[in-house]
């Protein structure tokens, strides 16, 4: 019986063969997103990842994905792993569903260029079409916020 990575290597040997994926830089990505991706060079890909996303779980290291200034509010401890906003693989922010799941709560890390903030808006609107709601998005930093005594 071949083992898993025999499996997985030949599979991935078809899908080449067959045209299913190509290569794009040092990617393979599915044919069909290729030319999606070679109609938006320079793009940023940001992302909202849910809690206990892999991508947070499965590194020794954390430094390539969350700065280490801002592992606390990925990771605030107690085994909670917050959803993270990441823009080309580095967290930029956490976030959350608020009020039934119809808004989406973004704290970013450090003030976002309006760029970064539109794809984050775009994703925003993904995750509540996804619960079947209509979007809408708060950005933290602009609301007030409140520390542990409540006050501002």
């Amino acid at each position: 019986m071949p083992t898993p990575v025999t499996l997985a290597r030949r599979a991935w040997k078809t899908l080449t063969q067959t045209g299913s994926i190509t290569e794009y830089g040092a990617l393979s990505v599915p044919t069909e997103r290729a030319e999606e991706l070679r109609d938006r060079p320079g793009t940023l890909d940001v992302r909202m990842l849910p809690a206990y996303d892999n991508y947070l779980v499965g590194y020794r290291g954390r430094e390539l994905s969350v700065p280490a200034a801002h592992h606390g509010r990925v990771w605030p401890g107690g085994g909670v792993i917050r959803p993270t906003v990441v823009a080309d693989g580095l967290a930029i922010g956490t976030w959350a569903r608020r009020d039934a799941s119809r808004v989406v709560q973004v704290d970013a890390f450090e003030p976002l260029s309006s760029q970064v903030q539109a794809l984050a808006d775009t994703e925003a609107s993904a995750v509540t079409a996804f619960c079947g709601l209509p979007p809408e998005r708060v950005w933290a930093s602009q609301r007030r916020r409140y520390g542990a005594a409540g006050a501002p």
